[in-house]
């Protein structure tokens, strides 16, 4: 017997990544459908303390493994735990995001326990007799309905972003199941010599620790001054879908409905009404600063800390004082 849908956490300084979440949210409706508890693999050092959080959004079951030797991520560490824990207690789908991590692992755990994969997964549907998942082929120009005729588990990917962030609407009680494997230094053919931080101007909006997210606010007189504050700051540059219309950011960069939903420890809203469509995708930033010249703007509803003026005059104020800072440290 199948024992739930199952998905694999991925964390970082953080602490538990979107796509996790938004896995989370995307499981809730699934496990509902198969009529099968929502589980988590939990696999880290001192990483207990994202357990709530995981409930919040549905998770009913963790699978624990907590053990100094999986303080960073070890591909040979992660397929033999999660081998193990598919062994003993079958789950009907194991969900992992389209990640470095779970582009890595899903294949290689599937080859290795002869298991179905499928990969970059669109729209899950259909029943535990009936299960059926969608995905873009030849470059997003299809799209394939796949159902897999072998016994389950099945090993799917979804890609990050694509999914909304919905915690589950009703407190559930939820069992720790602590794996005890041993993670021993020979079981491990790679070694991390060095973290290189990403790249502010390079790395994914929904990735970013501090985002500048820019609206309808910027123009082209303020832009530099914009991009100049997201250096010094070291911050990724989003922003909204009028942004994007405007040729400001790239699409890809947008946040909101139609675009990405982020979770930084910082976003700076400069120029930004607040509008729904906008806030929806960033109201769970952790800290919110909004900077708009109109003192009733719906930004400033969400907002942490809100300045009411003209950013032609509070950017470069800002931006002198960085630099003021850098050069005297005070």
């Amino acid at each position: 017997m199948n024992q739930g849908v199952w998905i694999l956490e991925e964390h970082d300084s953080r602490g538990t990544k979107n796509v996790t979440l938004e896995m989370l949210s995307e499981g809730q409706k699934l496990a509902r459908r198969l009529k099968e508890n929502l589980c988590v693999c939990l696999l880290g050092y001192q990483v207990e303390s994202f357990i709530p959080q995981l409930a919040e959004f549905g998770a009913e079951k963790i699978y624990l493994s907590d053990s100094l030797h999986l303080s960073e991520y070890s591909m040979d560490a992660y397929i033999k735990i999660l081998g193990d824990l598919i062994e003993t207690y079958k789950p009907s789908v194991l969900m992992m995001g389209a990640t470095p991590i779970g582009s890595e692992l899903a294949p290689r755990i599937a080859a290795r326990y002869r298991l179905p994969c499928v990969t970059e997964v669109k729209k899950i549907g259909g029943s535990s007799e009936n299960f059926q998942v969608t995905k873009s082929v030849y470059n997003d120009r299809l799209y394939a309905d796949i159902k897999t005729s072998s016994a389950r588990p099945i090993i799917i990917t979804l890609p990050p972003g694509e999914t909304d962030i919905v915690k589950s609407k009703k407190a559930l009680e939820f069992a720790v199941i602590k794996y005890d494997f041993e993670v021993t230094e020979d079981l491990k053919r790679i070694r991390y010599k060095q973290f290189i931080k990403g790249d502010p101007k390079t790395i994914r909006v929904d990735e970013a620790d501090l985002i500048l997210a820019l609206g309808n606010g910027i123009n082209s007189e303020t832009l530099p001054a914009a991009h100049e504050l997201a250096d010094l700051l070291g911050a990724t540059i989003g922003g909204t879908r009028v942004a994007v219309d405007k040729g400001i950011i790239p699409f890809e960069r947008q946040i909101g409905l139609t675009g990405k939903t982020v979770l930084p420890n910082m976003l700076i809203a400069c120029g930004i009404s607040g509008a729904y469509e906008f806030t929806d995708g960033m109201k769970d930033s952790k800290m919110i600063i909004a900077i708009n010249s109109d003192g009733k703007a719906r930004i400033f509803d969400v907002a942490n800390l809100g300045i009411n003026g003209d950013l032609k005059e509070i950017m470069p104020a800002v931006i002198d004082k960085i630099k003021n800072h850098k050069q005297t440290g005070s």
